[in-house]
């Protein structure tokens, strides 16, 4: 299932300990998650835990304006990610926080009402990866007994696909190539350390791009679909690397005393955002895909993680523990004095 590397980040531990009545505003100190713009660059989306200790839905204009919370009740929805055309907004939603025993994957448009449930049952729990670039399917990670395989289904709820076996693989974290003709998976092994696979977006052709017995993980393509950057402990910390699509050979991008990760692409796919632990706190940078001295765009003792690129690449959205939550802010990509935006 989905990994970060910082603990603060996880929205998972506080799913854990989440209880209360449900259909409230977030709560001071704020408590924020993973913000994706939407693909005009107008609007964020992101998961925001309510008075109730419940994780929902919400949307905000690029500009600060217009916060809107979309779902409500007893559920926790996560994972939020738009579809190609800017419409409607999927996400995983979690029953009573049972994590990996119980989950499924609904849709709503974004400027609210009906929500749709595209898969419900009882005994695993199905977390949302995203669209395929025609905005036809979804694909998401089955979690049973443990053990995650990787699924697509129609964004109109059926059919459902199995694109990777059982036979005690554990594979998850499905992304789509920019041209939706491939995905690229992380396959666990038996030693809890993964490996980067792809395969063809029907299922077939899965092949193994990374080899060595390292921790391989968290697949990001470049825009053009050349290159997919990933993380790594192969030195002993996590790192980004980044190799051909194809496979081949693997460029160590990051460098430092401290863990690196979660990689993010900008949209001209000359750069990429990352997050890098400096003196016991998580900093986003931006460093050339193809290597060189990174610009480092927060500082201080908080954590400041999960970097998203708007999609004309001027700003990254990211998340920081600045103010004692955790919190929406934006930086521009050049450097600049970070705003909170949540």
């Amino acid at each position: 299932m989905r990994r970060s590397l910082v603990p603060c980040a996880v929205v998972l531990t506080a799913l854990l300990a989440a209880t209360g009545a449900p259909g409230q505003r977030s709560v001071s100190p704020e408590q924020d998650a993973a913000p994706v713009w939407s693909p005009q660059g107008t609007m964020l989306a992101f998961s925001s835990r309510d008075a109730g200790g419940h994780w929902q839905v919400e949307v905000i204009d690029a500009n600060g304006s217009g916060r809107r919370v979309l779902t409500g009740g007893t559920l926790d929805h996560l994972d939020v990610a738009w579809a190609p055309n800017g419409t409607q907004l999927g996400f995983s939603a979690v029953p009573e926080s049972q994590v990996l025993t119980s989950g499924q994957i609904d849709v709503e448009s974004a400027s609210g009402g009906t929500l749709r449930v595209l898969t419900r049952d009882s005994g695993f729990y199905d977390e949302l990866f995203g669209w395929s670039p025609d905005g036809t399917l979804i694909s998401f990670d089955r979690i049973t007994a443990g053990v995650g395989a990787i699924y697509t289904i129609s964004a109109s709820g059926s059919p459902l696909h199995r694109l990777t076996p059982s036979g005690g693989d554990d594979d998850y974290w499905a992304v789509w190539s920019p041209d939706g003709t491939k995905i690229a998976f992380d396959r666990t092994n038996a030693n809890a350390f993964g490996d980067i696979w792809v395969m063809d977006a029907d299922g077939s052709h899965q092949h193994q791009l990374t080899t060595n017995p390292a921790d391989n993980f968290g697949s990001a393509w470049s825009p053009d679909g050349s290159s997919i950057a990933f993380m790594s402990n192969r030195s002993g910390r996590y790192q980004v690397y980044v190799m051909s699509a194809a496979g081949g050979p693997q460029r160590q991008l990051t460098s430092g005393p401290g863990n690196a990760g979660e990689p993010r692409w900008s949209p001209d796919g000359s750069k990429l955002a990352y997050e890098q632990q400096v003196d016991g706190s998580y900093q986003i940078f931006v460093a050339s895909a193809t290597g060189g001295s990174p610009r480092q765009l927060t500082r201080g003792s908080s954590d400041n993680t999960d970097p998203a690129w708007s999609p004309d690449g001027s700003e990254l959205a990211f998340l920081s523990t600045r103010d004692g939550g955790s919190d929406i802010y934006l930086v521009a990509a050049n450097g600049s004095t970070p705003h909170r935006l949540t």
